[in-house]
Parts: C-alpha cells; sequence; structure tokens
C-alpha cells in the first residue's frame, strides 16, 4: 500500500493544509545582518502585519561553507547570530505570540534548533541532493517544510520519498526559484499543481519584486507562502532585501493574501446571495416593443427585452409567444402574466 501523507497538519496549534487558512511565513532569514536588536525588530514587522509564523536562518559559517569559498565564508559571518542570541528571539517570539522556527544550514544548527523544541523544520533550496540531512531531519518525526529551489522533478520525488521511507506524513513541499530576483517569467507557478500531484502539501517560497507572484500562488492552491521581510534597503553585497516586503507593504501582502484566499470559494457555480439581489436590475424582461390592443395576438416584433429583471424573464419569451392581450398594453411597458389570456 503506497505511504499516504498527510493532507493537513499542526503547527504550534495551528492547522496547515486543505481547508485551513493559507500559513503566511515571514522570512526573516539574515536579515538582522548580525544585530539582536533588529531581529527583534523584524519579530515585530511579522507581528503587526498578521503573519502566522517568522522564520530566521541558523548557521555557523565555518560549517556551512567550506575554506574553498573564503568570499561566501566572509560575507555570511557579518549575518550570523550566535546560538544564545536565537534562545533569546525564541523567547521574545513567544511573548509575542508568534511562531518561530528556522532553517538550519548545518547539522550543529539542526541539533540546536532540536534543544529549541521548534514545532516544525525548515529545509533550505541548498540541500537539493543532500539525502543524509534530508532523511535525518524527516526521521524526527515533526512537521517539515522543504523549498525546492534548483530541484527537478526527479530531485522533488527522492525527497518526497524519503519522508515515506521515514513514515512522516507531515510534509509540505514548496515551489521555489532560486535567484535573487526572479524574473516573473521563470517562476512556472504551474509547478505547484505538479507537488499537489505527489500527495503532499503544497506550497510557494517567493524570490520575485512585489508580492503580485505569491498571490498569484495562493490563487493557484498553494497552502504555504512563504515571503522575505527585511527593515534595510539598497544593502551592498546582499540580495535578500530586493526581494523582501517592509514595513510599508508586509501588511497589505497579508491582508491581500487573507482576500485571494477569501475570494477562491467552493467551486461550485450559483448566484449568491448579493448576486440574487442584483438580479432585480441586472437582468432584463419582456417589454412591448409597441402599443399592444386588446385582443391582439402576441407577435415576436411586438416584444424586446430590457431592464429591469422585475417582470416575465426573456427565458418565458417562446410561452408568450402566441397569447392575447386581456388589457390595453402601453409602448415600453413590462408584460405581465395578468395581461395576458
Amino acid at each position: 500500500m503506497a505511504f499516504e501523507f498527510a493532507n493537513q497538519f499542526e503547527i504550534d496549534g495551528r492547522p496547515v493544509g486543505a481547508g485551513c487558512p493559507v500559513y503566511i511565513i515571514a522570512e526573516a532569514g539574515v536579515a538582522h545582518f548580525g544585530s539582536l536588536k533588529k531581529a527583534y525588530d523584524l519579530v515585530d514587522l511579522a507581528v503587526e502585519a498578521g503573519a502566522d509564523a517568522v522564520k530566521f536562518q541558523v548557521f555557523q559559517a565555518r560549517k556551512l561553507i567550506s575554506s574553498a569559498s573564503r568570499e561566501w565564508i566572509d560575507r555570511l559571518s557579518s549575518r550570523e547570530l550566535p546560538y544564545d542570541s536565537f534562545v533569546k528571539i525564541a523567547q521574545y517570539c513567544r511573548e509575542k505570540c508568534i511562531t518561530f522556527f528556522a532553517t538550519a544550514h548545518d547539522e550543529p544548527s539542526l541539533d540546536f534548533l532540536d534543544s529549541l523544541e521548534t514545532p516544525v523544520y525548515k529545509i533550505g533550496s541548498g540541500e537539493v541532493e543532500n539525502w543524509p540531512f534530508i532523511r535525518k531531519v524527516a526521521q524526527k518525526g515533526k512537521p517539515v517544510i522543504l523549498s525546492t529551489g534548483m530541484y527537478t522533478e526527479e530531485q522533488m520525488q527522492e525527497a518526497v520519498d524519503i519522508f515515506a521511507k521515514a513514515g512522516n506524513p507531515q510534509l509540505a513541499v514548496l515551489h521555489c526559484v532560486t535567484a535573487y530576483p526572479t524574473a516573473p517569467r521563470l517562476i512556472n507557478l504551474r509547478a505547484i499543481k505538479a507537488i499537489q500531484d505527489m500527495g503532499v502539501i503544497a506550497g510557494y517560497s517567493d524570490h520575485t519584486m512585489g508580492y503580485h507572484i505569491p498571490l498569484a500562488a495562493v490563487a493557484m492552491g498553494a497552502a504555504v507562502i512563504e515571503k522575505h521581510i527585511t527593515l534595510d534597503y539598497d544593502v551592498p553585497n546582499a540580495q535578500d532585501w530586493k526581494v523582501s516586503c517592509g514595513p510599508d507593504d508586509l501588511h497589505l501582502f497579508v491582508e491581500q493574501v487573507r482576500e485571494v484566499e477569501e475570494s477562491l470559494g467552493s467551486g461550485a457555480k450559483s448566484p449568491n446571495k448579493a448576486e440574487k439581489q442584483s438580479l432585480a436590475w441586472a437582468r432584463k424582461s419582456i417589454v412591448s416593443a409597441c402599443a399592444i390592443s386588446a385582443g391582439q395576438c402576441i407577435t415576436e416584433d411586438m416584444l424586446v427585452c430590457k431592464r429591469p429583471g422585475t417582470g416575465i424573464s426573456p427565458a418565458e419569451f417562446e410561452k408568450v409567444l402566441g397569447r392575447e392581450a386581456a388589457v390595453d398594453i402601453r409602448e415600453d411597458e413590462l408584460i405581465t402574466w395578468e395581461q395576458l389570456r
């Protein structure tokens, strides 16, 4: 029997997946630039905007990057926070009633997150083909959010299979394109459907400018949305700020996600209550195209269809033809059944 993934699971008591509100992750990442104060401010930004969770990236630059890439060691070292800072950030998030979790970019950082008892693990796109690491996370048995930038469909299936073999059904897979910023023509939002077809919860991690693309992802069925946040722009030798929401627009993004998901509805096509009220003015009725004398037989040239919709529906047109006028009918008058025999 094929392994069955959960179509819904909980993160910190919040249901995620089928039939649930979109789970919005404010990706603080390394936008603190090594400042604990700025990390707190990023948490505040996420809270004030109404995000479900705020996520950071935890790593030790020299354990993440080998000496073969000195430039990246130097670049990320300035964006590294010590583990004790994340203990404080996690506590601050609890005080602010927002879920804290993080991407662990190396195994010591994964073990550290275990000690914080984070309610969900995030596996970044950079772990593509790092099957031992993905297997280790899967075997922990907690909910996992997996980003799939740079993945082929075969590699994505390999990662999903690891969770099936580990017996962990709590998996959300995010479509992602690892380019900063990503041009809209490269996004391929239809990949969300391919993820859904794998039987897992599907989502989208965004690296585009603005936020119209992740809104479109919600419309396409993404149950989890991750969007970078920042307090700083035009930062040299940095890339996340280019694809981030900030104090001016994060709240608008969250509001519009909620509006888009509310607009999706059930898919059943029928007039809603508001539309039924509009029938009276927007629909047409059968109207006399000329004056009709009592006793005249109604012919097609005597009739026209006009608003409002409070008279006989045009759907009854054939039933009106051939009847006699019971009374005199003025030109341009709504015809009623009482006027006919």
